[in-house]
């Protein structure tokens, strides 16, 4: 029946287990109110009948409210719980904090991921060495994460984001073929993922960056130019205005020549 369709979307959607246009539809439904039938379905019941079944599309929309509330505390007691945890971890050698993470299924939660994912981020321009263990150990996290609890697409967003910090981190160590193959372990968890396009694009941009240190100037405007879309269908201008280097050529003579891929520098921070 129609009412059950819509109860299993929006159970599916509070754990974060539909497409984007699925979830596009059951926000639609929300904004709207309570999720109920059409007015032409309306039209077609009467009654007992149409009454009964309003009472069951509030009762699926209350028990999606309630997990959604239930989601949202969860994330608060986890982002307490981490900063003890981590915490516990500082003072470790990044070896022994890895084996920690990968063994202590306390530590197996969102709220120590998110945290570990922004210090990686924050430590990228003074300690690379650091900011390659942090990412480690967020990735360590995320492949351990509960599916049941977060379902199983968001997992891999969250690897998604994880690989690509270690990328970039890597890149910034001047581990270009590590950067290489996190980048592209990014790409395969991304496919598995929610489809979310600030993943992609943000995963993209680092992905740009690598290229232009490896002089593949060709394939970063192309990687640039599909993030720059992306960005723009989100309505952001993140990367207006950002271009690649020049690459240089060798004429029929043998002198140097340099050609815009786009016009201007690379200029990502």
């Amino acid at each position: 029946m129609e009412e059950n369709r819509v109860e299993e979307g929006l159970e599916r959607f509070a754990k974060a287990e539909l497409s984007r246009d699925d979830n596009r539809e059951v926000v639609r439904r929300l904004l709207g109110g309570s999720p109920r039938p059409s007015t032409q379905t309306q039209r077609n019941r009467s009654g007992l009948e149409g009454r009964d079944e309003s009472a069951r599309y509030d009762e699926a929309f209350r028990r999606t409210e309630r997990r959604l509330a239930e989601a949202h505390e969860r994330i608060q007691r986890e982002r307490q719980l981490a900063g003890g945890q981590w915490g516990s971890l500082e003072g470790h050698p990044p070896t022994r904090r890895l084996v920690m993470v990968r063994n202590d299924e306390r530590l197996h939660h969102w709220g120590l991921f998110d945290l570990l994912l922004e210090k990686s981020r924050e430590a990228a321009d003074r300690d690379t060495a650091e900011s390659v263990s942090l990412a480690e150990l967020a990735l360590a996290v995320a492949e351990r994460l509960d599916p049941e609890i977060y379902g199983e697409e968001r997992v891999s967003d969250f690897k998604t984001a994880a690989l690509g910090a270690l990328g970039d981190a890597r890149r910034l160590a001047g581990d270009f073929a590590g950067a290489r193959l996190a980048f592209s372990q990014a790409r395969i968890n991304l496919e598995m993922g929610t489809g979310d396009l600030i993943e992609e694009a943000g995963l993209l941009g680092g992905l740009v960056k690598l290229l232009c240190d490896l002089g593949e100037y060709g394939k970063a405007a192309q990687t640039l130019q599909r993030a720059s879309s992306l960005y723009r269908r989100m309505g952001d201008s993140h990367l207006s205005g950002v271009t690649v280097p020049r690459q240089e050529k060798k004429d029929a003579k043998g002198k140097d020549e340099r050609t815009d891929e786009r016009k201007g520098a690379f200029g990502i921070g």
